[in-house]
């Protein structure tokens, strides 16, 4: 029981270091390419992760063949959420992840037969019905849209979708492998592959890019601590926790930016963002919390 807490917390630390992420990534994709922003983050965490890589030589454990297919899913998040977002609002992105706690009830029941209680079930539309009261009010008093672009949006289903089955499928490798071997092999994916897409991307319209100290710094952080550091944690959580609850981050995961933007960037707190966000941790802690709780009493 007490790996299954450090897993909950470990996801908690994922949630924190991608928002980061997402406000550090805000600035700097406004003049640097995706492309190069994203092999500039897989650079840095491959270096991070090669060493465990090499000492434990993973390619040599079974079914490295199926790890590398399910580290694809990754990469498929990784690259359309990035190539996307240029396209779509953030507000309509958040949405469409905001659907994998449902999904994944879906999914696992139809296809795995897991049974869920009628309080899980209960905890994710509350969840739901948060995130969804948040975006409209901040569209409404923004005036500003929240449906997004028809392409960008279509990229962030595909990239959603990759995540969602990356983490249901990646669990049933945390049997034979650790979270550093499925998160190097993850990352080393993905540099290959956002490397491709660089060189393409660059060859189609030429871009000069200059390493300045911001973007290094930008790289670094991207690559150590919100891929590095939020792989392992992330993986860590997948090995002793359900899928749902992993997937739960979907919600709370805008709420944390948002906070964070309040403080950092000066953003101002509304009153329909708090009602939204008791909503958010409100069916979190139905779904999640009491399910630790019972399962203590018992």
């Amino acid at each position: 029981m007490k790996e299954k807490y450090k897993a909950l917390l470990g996801l908690g630390g994922t949630i924190f270091l991608f928002s980061f992420l997402v406000i550090i990534a805000r600035f700097e994709t406004a003049e640097t390419p995706q492309m190069f922003l994203l092999f500039l983050r897989m650079v840095v965490a491959s270096i991070c992760f090669l060493p465990f890589f090499i000492v434990r030589k993973v390619w040599r454990k079974p079914r490295f063949n199926q790890l590398i297919a399910v580290s694809l899913l990754s990469t498929i998040n990784v690259v359309f959420f990035m190539w996307g977002i240029k396209y779509t609002t953030a507000s309509a992105s958040q949405l469409i992840y905001a659907a994998q706690p449902i999904l994944t009830i879906i999914i696992t029941s139809v296809f795995y037969k897991k049974k869920y209680s009628r309080q899980t079930v209960a905890g994710v539309f509350i969840g739901l019905l948060g995130i969804i009261f948040i975006i409209y009010q901040s569209a409404v008093e923004k005036g500003e849209t929240i449906s997004g672009g028809l392409i960008g949006n279509l990229a962030m289903i595909v990239a959603m979708f990759g995540w969602l089955h990356y983490i249901i499928f990646s669990k049933d490798f945390s049997k034979d492998y650790s979270p550093v071997e499925i998160g190097s092999t993850s990352v080393l994916v993905s540099l290959i592959i956002s490397g491709i897409l660089f060189f393409i991307q660059n060859g189609l319209a030429p871009v000069s890019i200059t390493l300045s100290p911001n973007i290094i710094l930008a790289g670094i952080y991207l690559g150590f601590c919100g891929t590095f550091l939020a792989y392992l944690l992330m993986q860590y959580a997948i090995k002793y926790l359900s899928t749902l609850t992993v997937n739960l981050t979907s919600y709370v995961q805008p709420v944390v930016t948002a906070i964070l933007a309040i403080f950092l960037l000066g953003e101002k707190l509304t009153l329909s963002f708090f009602l939204g966000s008791m909503l958010v941790f409100f069916g979190v802690f139905l779904t999640a919390t009491l399910e630790f709780y019972h399962r203590r009493k018992v």
